[in-house]
């Protein structure tokens, strides 16, 4: 059987499993796993893991789901071969094919990335961009706030990179140990094998690009890097805390470099993919999604920490952990005795009905005017503002519930007031100020 026929074959075995399995489970475990040897002999299907990956952590992953595999292999190959995981295949391409600075995370795949609405279009130029089908998005520049996806954006580059175009060179690197090295590189005058280093990848893959704002040194080398690799018609994909155009002590030469691509903002998750983000963590965790214990402790997590990634997982992980160590059935009480703060936070929610309430009192209208048909702008303005705030300080209220408090509007009419106002808020310090004011109200 060839390569290419053994995967076709591994293919069909992961369509059957959908079937038995979560689509989650199949991301996580089973899809970044390569089948590159078939043994009649030993009846034995070998698969590799993700290169830069602990290959023990599909091994175990795998033996959860064996029997449903096993099956599955037994219909596509026609009888039932046993199932091996190994670090790496034995006729791999040659180590220097590819190569990282700062290690890449096992975890951070494209198919452990769960997209949603914040981050779609990140996720989708991150792919195309990996799969080298579209130079338009170069440079990638991936901009937005703590915990929000970014890095795992840019790690999952790297591994496609690695396992799907191995022949391509790539390198991660944080800007912190960028201008260790170069530091280095003039201290011991090797800047030449320095520059020969980063201009000789076909991914220049730079995590922070906004920490190199102090030293000139680096900002006139990373220039220079760009120039080469960009006109050699190489990638470059960055990350940083913030949009090109607010950079600060950055060259605008470089700045203006960083817009040539696509810039793209990854916003904070809406409710809905924050519960996806903690189901597929539960799945990774081996935990039974159905149990309705651990849906309602995910519910109030998700609708409890809605600006940071790492924060939702990090409120889990100590459910977990609490959980494991003192041997108690995760639930609400447990989550409320663990998670004091996000409960403290949850107690003393603004709700829709207070913003409305705020929002007719500023404008001088009535909360049933803002809740009727009426088009005035005197109405519909204030309307307006209400569906902002409450889509901005109570997240878990998605466009079509919403909807229902606005008189039973669609959800496409409320989107377009979220927007108007959202992009209005970036350009007009006035109703920047009105909006907070308005909030100072609710919080006093």
């Amino acid at each position: 059987m060839t390569r290419k026929e053994l995967k076709d074959c591994w293919d069909k075995v992961l369509v059957l499993m959908k079937d038995r399995v979560d689509q989650l489970v199949i991301n996580a475990f089973l899809s970044p796993l390569t089948p590159f040897k078939l043994s009649e002999k030993e009846q034995k299907l070998y698969l590799y893991a993700p290169k830069e990956s602990s290959y023990a952590f599909y091994q175990n992953s795998v033996k959860n789901y064996l029997s449903d595999l096993t099956e599955c292999i037994n219909v596509v190959f026609g009888r039932p071969y046993s199932v091996e995981v190994t670090e790496k295949e034995t006729d791999q391409e040659p180590e220097d094919t590819y190569f990282a600075e700062d290690s890449l995370n096992p975890k951070y795949t494209f198919e452990s990335f769960v997209d949603g609405p914040n981050n779609r279009l990140a996720y989708a130029a991150s792919v195309s961009v990996a799969e080298g089908y579209d130079r338009r998005y170069n440079p990638l520049f991936l901009y937005g706030g703590s915990g929000l996806g970014k890095t795992h954006l840019m790690h999952a580059i790297g591994h496609y990179v690695s396992q799907k175009r191995s022949r391509k060179k790539y390198i991660y690197v944080s800007a912190e140990t960028f201008t260790a090295e170069l530091i280095e590189a003039i201290k011991n005058k090797t800047q030449q094998a320095f520059k020969d280093k980063y201009r000789k990848v076909d991914y220049l893959l730079f995590d922070d690009v906004q920490f190199i704002a102090g030293s000139e040194a680096v900002k006139e080398e990373l220039f220079n890097t760009f120039e080469a690799l960009y006109n050699a018609n190489k990638q470059l994909v960055f990350t940083s805390d913030r949009p090109p155009k607010e950079l600060n002590g950055i060259p605008d030469r470089l700045i203006s470099r960083f817009n040539w691509g696509l810039p793209v903002d990854i916003q904070p998750p809406e409710y809905e993919t924050r519960m996806a983000i903690l189901k597929n963590k539960a799945i990774m965790e081996g935990l039974d999604i159905s149990d309705q214990n651990l849906v309602a402790v995910m519910d109030v997590i998700a609708q409890s920490v809605v600006s940071n990634i790492r924060e939702l997982e990090g409120s889990f992980n100590r459910v977990l952990a609490h959980s494991t160590l003192t041997g108690e059935k995760i639930n609400l009480s447990l989550a409320k005795k663990v998670l004091t703060d996000v409960f403290k936070t949850r107690d003393s929610e603004i709700n829709p009905s207070d913003i409305k309430k705020a929002v007719a009192s500023y404008y001088k209208i009535k909360v049933s005017e803002m809740e009727s048909s009426k088009r005035a702008r005197s109405i519909a303005y204030p309307r307006q503002i209400a569906i902002y705030m409450i889509r901005e300080l109570c997240p878990n209220y998605s466009f079509p519930k919403l909807g229902e408090l606005f008189g039973g509007r669609d959800h496409t009419t409320i989107l377009y007031c979220y927007e108007k106002i959202r992009d209005e808020v970036k350009t007009s310090p006035e109703l920047k100020d009105i909006i907070e004011n308005i909030k100072d109200t609710l919080e006093a």
